[in-house]
């Protein structure tokens, strides 16, 4: 045992208390910051804490649906404190107009109290998708039924009504899967839109009912239609706080000018008139004409005109902006569609005449992952929408050729999302598929396995050899993250390959702390880049017109080490003939940042289609927005862009926006 001296003692003991001192204060001032948040936010979205009752996977569902929530509120101008169940306290409710529950399928008996008190002091709930016992009545509900589709298409749509909510839209596009059904218990509360399907059919069941204490929807908000889904957030916050007005009203006149790459409006007056495009100056005066009255309405108060208004100019600008843009003759206009259906399920034929007409000259279909196919593959199982609606894949090229669209078939590679169960536990049962660094079971198929390899090089050569398309195009070819793959036959395959002596599994290899992390790392990336090798042979000597392309992560060199996707050495060994990197931001700056990283390091002989994420995952890209990156695309030196994804919100928004400037002739594609 080792002995201190006092004096030594005594200075250990002065360091511990003045930690304890520190670490004490660091807490009180975070705590001060996080009640000041909540004190000076006049929302509040109330997550569920785990429990008993709420398992982790339910609590990171629902913070994913907040943070979409929160995107949503801040594009109207508002601010929202996100706070964990469990933390939730008086004090912090007292300056709180609105508290949202996006996800929270049960709560504790204290938080039922808090949320009675709340309501009955005048503050007001949005509930989505679950409903508790203790807030239906809070609401004026009671849950009678929580329903699942009956099949795709069931939920496409709401129809609204409702006169007194001002600036509600007719309706919004969402495609939900399942529902809660909930009818009003009190005269106050009343049902202002119901679920439509994709016929346009109403199924007769409540979406959205509003009370004099709050809203509740049926589901939670998707991604899709998010612009007209904003403006509807807006209308019923509007309706039920109508403080909230003059914040919106607000938002719209300070976002009226900032067009696309312009930013404001003498920026935007001098790119109209360097177009001399005589249109885009008459639509720029009717917008100058709206702003002004704009102006003028939000400085007399009457809030609802001035955001109608505000909105209406700044369509205008958008026009303007749009229409001062040039077509040019050689470029790569593709889109990606992930659904493989095209906008339009059952009609590839209106899809592709419809892409064709925006000046669209390429198609990225998505219509095989790793272990299903939209069409009759004897390789891959077939997947549901091939039994719906066919071959999708026959369909697709068929349209295409009629319009002048080039295919290039989207092939998802080791991810087993949407394979069937019996496929999974088959391939799984063969020690084919992945294992992540704590033992857990992914479905992903292990890269380094040769009849994984071997499934993957036929399943892609299948299609070209029964399908008249213009490349493959590549996408998960890659690891699912550094947490994978560390099953037992990539230890064997590890140590086979480098002579190692390997003696714990996976510590040895693990990312920071292995001290074969970085041997292991360079083998992971030789195991991706062997598919992309062997399949561009086989493309070369089936058919040397036949492209191999791939969507890759934007941030390079980071990739290499997280996912073992070194997608600059494929182009500089001649492999890929062109790449979409996805870049998808709603920052100018980072999308710049990243396309002049990648047109520094890539041949210059190998296009570079960068994707931008109109519909990515909680994007809030505008169509102007969606312009201005093609803009920024073209001015740095790329050879086109890359849309993702083909659906009908770029139907219907991007587009239209695309004919009016951009894309108004049909270009050739530079490969």
């Amino acid at each position: 045992m080792m002995f201190l001296s006092r004096h030594t003692s005594q200075r250990l003991s002065y360091a511990i208390t003045t930690i304890f001192f520190m670490c004490m204060l660091l807490w009180c001032i975070i705590g001060g910051f996080r009640l000041a948040e909540a004190q000076q936010a006049e929302i509040a979205i109330v997550v569920p804490s785990a429990t008993s009752r709420v398992s982790e996977g339910d609590v990171q569902y629902a913070r994913s649906v907040a943070k979409r929530f929160n995107r949503m509120l801040n594009g109207i101008g508002l601010t929202a404190v996100t706070l964990e169940e469990t933390s939730v306290s008086e004090a912090q409710l007292k300056s709180l107009r609105l508290i949202v529950l996006p996800l929270n399928p049960a709560i504790t008996a204290k938080t039922a109290n808090l949320l009675k008190s709340f309501v009955v002091s005048g503050g007001k709930l949005f509930v989505t998708y679950t409903l508790p016992d203790a807030v239906a009545p809070l609401l004026g509900l009671r849950q009678i039924n929580w329903l699942k589709q009956e099949a795709p298409g069931h939920f496409a749509s709401i129809q609204l009504n409702a006169p007194d909510i001002l600036d509600l839209p007719a309706s919004i596009r969402q495609a939900s899967w399942n529902i809660t059904v909930a009818e009003p218990t009190t005269p106050g509360t009343k049902i202002i839109g119901y679920w439509h399907n994709a016929k346009g059919e109403s199924t007769g069941l409540p979406a959205l009912s509003v009370g004099k204490t709050g809203i509740f929807f049926s589901h939670i908000f998707l991604p899709d239609d998010i612009q007209r889904k904003m403006q509807m957030l807006a209308a019923l916050l509007g309706h039920i706080v109508p403080e909230f007005r003059r914040t919106f009203a607000k938002r719209a006149i300070a976002t009226m000018t900032t067009v696309g790459h312009t930013k404001d409006l003498e920026a935007l007056k001098q790119f109209v008139q360097q177009s001399g495009v005589p249109e885009a100056s008459q639509v720029l005066k009717t917008g100058e004409d709206l702003m002004r009255q704009a102006r003028t309405a939000y400085d007399d108060e009457i809030y609802n005109t001035t955001i109608t208004t505000a909105r209406a100019c700044r369509a205008a600008f958008s026009k303007a902006y749009f229409l001062s843009h040039v077509s040019i003759e050689t470029e790569g206009r593709a889109v990606w569609n992930h659904s493989g259906l095209g906008a339009y399920p059952g009609d590839w034929d209106r899809s592709a005449k419809e892409l064709a007409a925006a000046g669209v000259n390429m198609i990225l279909p998505n219509m095989a992952w790793a272990g299903v196919a939209h069409y009759p593959s004897k390789i891959l199982p077939q997947s549901k929408r091939f039994t719906q609606y066919g071959d999708q894949l026959a369909q697709c090229v068929t349209a295409a050729r009629q319009h002048g669209l080039e295919v290039h078939v989207w092939k998802i590679t080791w991810n087993l999302e949407g394979a069937s169960k019996e496929f999974v536990e088959k391939v799984r049962e063969a020690g084919r598929t992945q294992v992540s660094a704590t033992g857990q079971a992914l479905n992903w198929l292990c890269p380094s396995h040769p009849k994984n390899v071997r499934l993957e090089l036929e399943s892609a050569l299948e299609i070209v050899a029964n399908y008249d398309v213009d490349g493959i195009h590549l996408d998960y070819i890659r690891y699912p993250g550094s947490h994978a793959c560390y099953c037992e036959g990539c230890r064997k395959r590890f140590v086979l390959a480098t002579r190692l002596q390997i003696d714990e599994w996976p510590a040895a290899v693990l990312p920071k702390t292995g001290m074969y992390n970085e041997k292991y790392t360079e083998w992971r990336v030789q195991q991706i880049t062997r598919l992309v090798r062997l399949l561009h042979k086989r493309l070369r000597e089936t058919d040397p017109d036949i492209k191999l392309s791939a969507a890759v992560f934007g941030w390079y060199p980071g990739c290499i080490t997280t996912i073992g996707q070194d997608w600059i050495a494929w182009a500089k060994a001649g492999y890929l003939d062109f790449v979409c990197p996805m870049n998808y931001t709603e920052e100018t700056d980072y999308f710049t940042e990243l396309l002049v990283n990648q047109l520094a390091l890539m041949p210059k002989n190998v296009a570079i289609y960068p994707g931008i994420g109109a519909t990515a995952s909680n994007s809030l890209l505008t169509s102007d927005a969606v312009v201005e990156q093609i803009y920024l695309s073209r001015n740095l030196g790329a050879s086109g862009w890359t849309i993702f994804d083909y659906s009908l919100d770029v139907s219907e928004v991007v587009l239209p926006a695309l004919t009016l400037g951009v894309a108004k002739r049909k270009a050739k594609a530079p490969h």
